[in-house]
């Protein structure tokens, strides 16, 4: 399967496309996990943080305002307040006993604000590096200088059914930002990892996918060989026997030429025969073994001798033009490289109008010598272009009146550029066509050089 450029492109465009899919289903797979994970761990801090807020809340809103009372909260709770911004306890808060019981004994601080939100006391992290709120929201997450993240709670304390202060509870995040960033990194690194690995499934999956197609393909290749061969034989011999009939009659134009007709269509038939013949050991990689130095100069020059009389035929000027000074080799079957640079001469001869001109150019560069194919005549139309080297495709004469080999009325099988670039793709060239209706067209054939 992987010599076949048409089913390896065709199972690396599966494999590309199984890829994508499937990488866009984990991107977004590994965006939803994400969401998710980070919001459970939000809610799980905030209940933490609430139930913490509620039980300070319930104790400290009974004394707020009341001499001595904040003081008792601080030994019944082991709360380590600073009441005056002057004489601080130690400027960590511990929070112990029922309160403990709600979470874990991370970085807390509390504040108690007045009704203005100026700090009325507060306890727990260092002063100097408390985050201050410009507003007083309900959940908000602030950050302290040093880039420490806290979600903190505000809530109001009442007196006489007025809101005369607010509480203010928050713990660090660090934890939770800690979390994530290993499961963003576990993300990140792991996507790459899972493409790869769904990429090679992929590769694999698309071999499987197209064994069958292949075997199938490869029954209708043998199938086309066998009867391509079986076809010779009694071709052959019709053959003999109408030239023999031709002989035999008496008068030239007895049976209304007939005869004449059957040979032609015998022809035809063998030549089209041959061709499937060729096209099949192409595909079968038949002729590697038959490969040797070929001078592409050397071949040129004998098509464009051979050709002549087509080109005088039909009125049309031929000529080369050779633009490198030294020979250029290429390793190949000599015989299918002649085919392959005379189908593409004959095509252009019979695409120009008595008059025009038909050139052939060589040249080369550092890997691939180039061979142009030049003419005048009326051109292929774009919708056409991509199509022209499909095999036993046919362009109607308005389309490419030109194009006689490969027409309907003048009797082509459709197999001659098909022909061209199977040689081409063969000896691990290309062919690469330019055109527009009305100005003519230039085949360009490129074979790597031999070393």
């Amino acid at each position: 399967m992987e010599s076949n450029p048409i089913f390896h492109r065709t199972r690396l465009r599966l494999a590309a496309w199984y890829t994508l899919v499937m990488g866009g289903i984990l991107g977004l797979s590994s965006l939803g996990v994400y969401s998710v994970v980070a919001h459970t761990y939000y809610e799980t801090i905030d209940q933490g943080l609430q139930s913490v807020a509620n039980a300070l809340h319930k104790s400290i809103e009974p004394a707020w305002r009341q001499p001595g009372q904040l003081q008792r909260l601080n030994k019944e709770f082991y709360l380590e307040l600073c009441v005056a911004q002057t004489n601080c306890l130690p400027k960590k808060t511990s929070i112990n006993k029922s309160i403990t019981e709600a979470a874990n004994p991370v970085n807390y601080y509390i504040r108690l604000l007045d009704r203005s939100g100026k700090l009325f006391a507060s306890g727990g992290m260092e002063f100097n590096k408390l985050p201050i709120a410009s507003t007083l929201h309900n959940w908000q997450i602030l950050t302290d200088y040093s880039g420490t993240r806290y979600r903190e709670i505000t809530l109001p304390l009442y007196t006489q059914n007025q809101v005369s202060g607010y509480l203010q509870v928050a713990r660090s995040i660090t934890d939770l930002d800690q979390h994530l960033t290993y499961l963003r990194l576990t993300l990140v690194l792991g996507l790459p990892i899972s493409m790869i690995f769904v990429g090679l499934s992929s590769w694999w999956l698309a071999g499987r996918a197209m064994q069958p197609v292949y075997l199938s393909y490869q029954q209708m290749q043998q199938f086309t060989a066998d009867a391509a061969h079986e076809f010779r034989t009694p071709l052959a011999a019709m053959y003999s026997t109408i030239e023999a009939a031709i002989k035999l009659q008496q008068e030239p134009k007895a049976n209304n030429g007939i005869l004449d007709v059957l040979k032609r269509q015998n022809r035809r038939l063998s030549q089209l025969v041959g061709d499937l013949l060729l096209l099949t050991k192409i595909d079968q990689k038949q002729l590697t073994g038959e490969y040797q130095l070929c001078c592409l100069n050397d071949i040129i020059s004998d098509l464009i001798e051979e050709l002549a009389f087509l080109a005088v035929e039909t009125q049309v000027n031929l000529s080369k033009q050779v633009q490198v000074s030294e020979k250029l080799y290429v390793m190949g079957n000599e015989d299918q490289l002649y085919r392959l640079i005379s189908n593409l001469i004959v095509n252009a001869i019979q695409a120009t109008s008595s008059g025009g001109k038909v050139t052939v150019f060589w040249e080369k560069n550092e890997l691939y010598a180039i061979i142009k194919v030049q003419d005048t005549g009326i051109g292929i139309a774009p919708e056409h272009q991509q199509r022209i080297f499909d095999r036993f495709y046919r362009v109607d004469r308005d389309a490419y009146g030109g194009l006689r080999l490969r027409s309907r009325t003048s009797g082509g099988s459709g197999l001659g550029l098909a022909i061209a670039i199977a040689i081409a793709q063969a000896h691990k060239g290309n062919i690469h066509v330019q055109s527009q209706p009305g100005l003519g067209s230039t085949f360009t054939v490129r074979l790597p050089l031999s070393p």
